[in-house]
């Protein structure tokens, strides 16, 4: 199973790095097989991505919204088919045909070596059909991902029924929701993402975080910064460590597990400084 990959990591280092879509920029897409390529060699433990599904209902890995700035199309992701999204040029960072095509969750997870691990992101829209979780078990890859949703009944109820012998992790907004969570005896939840939209969030402060880990859990935060509408770390977030030469210190010396960020290679560095 994946925890235990996690927790074996964790005796040899402070943290652990999850890249946000991968390591992309440039003329590398996020989401692809090529951003998670660079992640894991710019030091990630762990890469993120998004699972979208077609009209036809083909997986693919992508993040609906973002279909002007990838595709150069108005439609939504989930109103296309794959045979228009196949024949779809994706753009790269200047705008530009950048030669790639969106992968398919299959053909992720046919690259995806032995001992890479992944977070399978916006993947909870689909728990109710049997086929993503057929495509996630034939793949042989299934103890190498981590599934996570937000903490609703419906999700927590198909993931419960279904997702057996799969680990979880939840993205939790407050202690109530952690406990929630935990009562489903049959998810095999595996940690908490933390979003906190004040740094004295009670999910930051030492005596809960104790508790977590008392009971195995691994607690996950996001360093990465989506823009001026957001606020999943009271605050911090990657710009701050690297532009105003702030530390990540402050979540490392908190005994978060697992940071998320866009920049594993920059957290990577410093990773290496604080052992």
């Amino acid at each position: 199973m994946i925890e235990k990959a996690l927790k074996h990591r964790l005796k040899t280092s402070p943290f652990l790095i999850m890249a946000h879509r991968g390591f992309w920029g440039g003329n590398i897409i996020e989401n692809t097989i090529e951003s998670a390529m660079l992640a894991y060699k710019a030091g990630a433990d762990i890469v993120e991505v998004d699972v979208c599904r077609t009209a036809d209902e083909h997986y693919y890995l992508f993040h609906d919204g973002n279909e002007p700035k990838l595709l150069s199309r108005d439609e939504n992701f989930k109103e296309l088919t794959s045979h228009e999204i196949n024949h779809s040029s994706v753009y790269n960072s200047i705008g530009s045909p950048s030669g790639h095509k969106v992968n398919t969750l299959g053909q992720f997870l046919e690259w995806l070596p032995e001992g890479k691990l992944v977070n399978i992101d916006r993947s909870w829209e689909y728990w109710n059909d049997p086929e993503f979780f057929k495509l996630i078990h034939q793949s042989g890859k299934q103890n190498q991902l981590v599934f996570k949703s937000p903490v609703v009944k419906t999700y927590l109820d198909e993931f419960a029924k279904i997702g057996a012998g799969l680990s979880f992790i939840p993205i939790v907004h407050s202690t109530d929701e952690a406990y929630l969570v935990l009562t489903y005896s049959d998810i095999h939840t595996v940690g908490l993402e933390l979003i906190c939209s004040e740094f004295e969030s009670e999910m930051l402060q030492g005596s809960w975080l104790k508790k977590v880990e008392e009971k195995g859990l691994l607690t996950v935060v996001n360093s990465e910064n989506l823009g001026v509408e957001f606020n999943l770390l009271g605050g911090f977030h990657d710009d701050v460590a690297l532009i105003e030469n702030q530390s990540w210190d402050c979540l490392v010396d908190k005994g978060i597990h697992v940071i998320q960020t866009d920049w594993p290679n920059f957290l990577h560095t410093y990773r290496q400084k604080r052992r």
